[in-house]
């Protein structure tokens, strides 16, 4: 069938001065036509004069009122827009690829870098502010917007507190329009201990990453397990004090010489005693057999020594102590009473919890998803790691749907094939990826 061009089916007269003729009447315009620009005239007014209203979701709006509580301050459930849910959360990782986790300085210059869910602040074993990290996220984010239209999302994930979280809430309610390129989800890094075949010690200590709870909530949680722990250091020293009165177990001195942070204590804290614990013992004898002041031997001999040679056994093997000086049984056997421990295969807790006890703090709240921190780690400690990890996913009650398969910060006398082994036992598993940072600073990764 021939189809003539519009051309031709319509005759347009137009006027020229010159031609004689006359310009073209117009054309009548019709009641219905009137009536539809009134419509639509009517719906323009409307969009000026009533804009459409923000909808926050019920997650970020719960986050509002614990902020007003917690600062006698009415904070508009707007100011933290920038604040995603577990439905957005999800939706965003979807998109992400291992590219977007790689901490490099070359990619951050290029802005591959656009996402990180795990990192840490100066409220645990970090060095960076809450201030001075939301400082170059922001403005980091700012310029990725500018250079690809992607805005930076991010995570706070500190070890078993979440007080760096709430003080990011704040600092984005008072400051909203500076974190308009970022989504933030509040994270925390939670630790629990479990049976370990395939360590040296019966029960170890993983972590799981958690995201999208109500951090109002939690930090009653993280404060009962900061008082456990806070104890446990306590009556371990003063046993140790018992059996042991001749020297001088201190636990300021305790804290200042592994640079512990006294307002949240590790993981395996007891560790930390037993390390102090047979150091000092051990300079103790060498100050005696030297007939010099133990305390200020013990001074002197860690004002020169890095952090993590702060044991007997680095100051014996440079001849700092006499070799014939030993571990003491009895410290040992203190932290063996205080860690977690089995008995008739049952593990025993006094200073952590149980995997348990995190699948039972976020069985009601929907909006909480867990991940698992760096799942190598996890793995190594067991037999049958594949079996291992499916038991937690299973026991975790559809709590756990991501893996940390991108995690950037294992050392690097860890084998990639294992990790990537690991990763692939989890390959059912949505994956994201973390810098881990514990630097004073974030975005400069070169400083």
């Amino acid at each position: 069938m021939k189809v003539s061009s519009v051309q031709s089916t319509h005759s347009h007269s137009v006027y020229s001065p010159n031609s004689g003729s006359s310009p073209a009447k117009k054309r009548a315009v019709s009641p219905e036509m009137i009536m539809l620009g009134a419509i639509v005239s009517a719906v323009a007014v409307h969009k000026i004069t009533h804009p459409v209203k923000k909808v926050c979701s019920e997650y970020v709006k719960s986050l509002a009122a614990g902020l007003s509580e917690m600062t006698g301050k009415k904070i508009n459930p707007l100011s933290l827009s920038c604040v995603m849910n577990k439905a957005e959360f999800v939706e965003q990782i979807l998109k992400l690829k291992k590219n977007n986790y790689t901490y490099t300085p070359e990619n951050i210059k290029n802005f591959g870098f656009q996402a990180d869910f795990h990192m840490h602040t100066n409220y645990t074993d970090g060095k960076i502010t809450v201030k001075k990290l939301l400082d170059e996220i922001s403005e980091y984010s700012d310029k990725l917007f500018q250079r690809t239209g992607r805005k930076f999302i991010f995570s706070i994930s500190d070890h078993d507190s979440v007080k760096a979280v709430k003080d990011a809430l704040v600092i984005i309610s008072e400051n909203p329009e500076k974190f308009k390129n970022v989504r933030f989800i509040p994270g925390v890094e939670l630790s629990f201990s479990h049976k370990a075949p395939n360590a040296l010690n019966p029960c170890e200590i993983s972590e799981v990453l958690a995201y999208g709870f109500n951090p109002f909530k939690v930090d009653k949680y993280c404060d009962k397990l900061q008082a456990r722990r806070n104890n446990t250091i306590d009556n371990m020293l003063a046993d140790i004090r018992k059996a042991l009165p001749l020297t001088d177990f201190n636990k300021d001195e305790l804290i200042k010489t592994y640079n512990l942070n006294p307002d949240c204590f590790m993981m395996n804290s007891q560790w930390a005693v037993n390390h102090y614990a047979q150091t000092k013992h051990a300079v103790t004898i060498q100050a005696s057999r030297r007939g010099v002041d133990a305390s200020q031997l013990y001074t002197d001999i860690m004002k020169d020594i890095d952090v993590k040679n702060r044991n007997i056994w680095y100051l014996k093997k440079n001849n700092v102590l006499d070799k014939d000086i030993n571990e003491t049984d009895i410290i040992s056997n203190v932290r063996k009473k205080y860690e977690p421990h089995l008995i008739n295969n049952q593990i025993v807790l006094t200073n952590e919890s149980s995997f348990e006890n995190l699948t039972d703090l976020f069985k009601d709240d929907d909006n909480v998803v867990l991940s698992f921190a760096h799942p190598y780690f996890t793995a190594m400690k067991f037999h049958n790691p594949k079996k291992a990890l499916s038991s937690l996913v299973h026991k975790s009650n559809g709590l756990i749907k991501i893996s940390e398969a991108y995690h950037q910060a294992y050392p690097e006398n860890v084998s990639l094939d294992k990790v990537n082994e690991t990763n692939d036992y989890l390959k059912y598993l949505i994956k994201i990826g973390g810098s881990d940072n514990h630097k004073a600073t974030y975005i400069g990764v070169n400083e």
